[in-house]
């Protein structure tokens, strides 16, 4: 029997067509049922309608032409790539090793300018260069992952003669980028352990400084006289009028106001005082921003520092605070 279709039907209305010749719609049954609830499926076999047999016939078809497809064109594709890589890749040692590589890295640049009407950063690797020079046409993410492959292999001491089989052992270029190997492992490691102890030390001085403050306001003898408003700028918590119980109420920073009021002053010239413009307080998360930036621009040490607010906190005894900070500054 052979099937006529109408001459405005796609491919997708034909594929439709033979998984439902029937036409009808499908019942409502088998649309509204929960993922959850589907049986799992059996693994007897069954008799199959004629259309899934011939469906399942085609697939397989596909599927024996895409391998054949593999050994015969795309296989030998990629080692070709590969072994156009490693070509490349011995050219970039010679470029560096040449007592000419900065006036042969600047010819290219100025050729890749001229060609492509775009330009190269100068602190560019010599890999970039040649790679953007050799593969013209090709997208921005290729020639990074050509790229990013020759830099992994030099770090690891790759030979020229070995980068082909290089790539091919860590699936191809892409596999290379994807790959984490060791050394990047632990300069990652070592990458976090310093941000770790920089964001530690910025914690710590933003600490002091408030103490710093706030020790400073109980020896302070001057009182600035200001009857303005003081502008608040802590937004309102979205989840306020959600009901919490008090085990689930935690306090928000960044809807919480902050301890410090901050003001505006212009000065002026004339008298050398200062005119107080506005106060302003912020939320908690905002203000330690702010302290954090202020503490980030201060030229003293942690230990110096903590030694200032310790001698400051003892004369007006908070002894307790230091108390709390004398292990601090041992370690620090």
């Amino acid at each position: 029997m052979t099937t006529t279709y109408a001459s405005k039907l796609t491919a997708t209305d034909e594929f439709a067509a033979v998984m439902n010749p029937t036409g009808a719609a499908p019942a409502v049954s088998n649309v509204f049922r929960p993922k959850f609830g589907q049986a799992k499926a059996s693994t007897s076999q069954t008799a199959l309608p004629p259309s899934v047999d011939r469906a399942v016939g085609t697939a397989d078809q596909l599927a024996q032409a895409y391998q054949k497809l593999r050994v015969d064109v795309l296989d030998r594709t990629d080692r070709a790539i590969w072994e156009m890589l490693q070509q490349n890749y011995g050219f970039v040692q010679q470029v560096d090793s040449s007592p000419q590589k900065r006036e042969t890295r600047n010819e290219l640049i100025r050729k890749i300018q001229i060609r492509d009407s775009q330009g190269v950063a100068s602190n560019a690797t010599t890999e970039a260069v040649i790679v953007r020079y050799v593969f013209e046409g090709l997208s921005r993410q290729t020639r990074n992952n050509y790229t990013i492959a020759m830099e992994k292999a030099r770090a690891l001491d790759i030979p020229v003669t070995g980068f082909a089989d290089f790539l091919a052992k860590n699936g191809g270029v892409g596999g290379v980028v994807e790959t984490v190997f060791d050394h990047e492992a632990e300069e990652q490691a070592t990458a976090k352990q310093m941000a770790d102890a920089k964001a530690a030390e910025k914690g710590t001085r933003t600490q002091l400084v408030t103490r710093l403050y706030s020790a400073m306001a109980h020896k302070a003898e001057s009182e600035l006289a200001y009857a303005g408003e003081v502008t608040d700028w802590v937004p309102r918590d979205p989840k306020a009028d959600t009901p919490k119980s008090k085990a689930e109420a935690k306090p928000d920073p960044r809807y919480e106001k902050g301890n410090f009021v901050f003001f505006v002053t212009v000065r002026n010239p004339q008298t050398g005082r200062y005119h107080v413009v506005q106060g302003n307080v912020f939320d908690q998360a905002y203000e330690q921003q702010l302290l954090a930036s202020i503490a980030e621009r201060m030229d003293v040490t942690i230990p110096e520092l903590s030694a200032a607010v310790q001698g400051l906190e003892h004369s007006i005894g908070f002894g307790a605070l230091v108390a709390n900070d004398a292990k601090e500054l041992q370690q620090a």
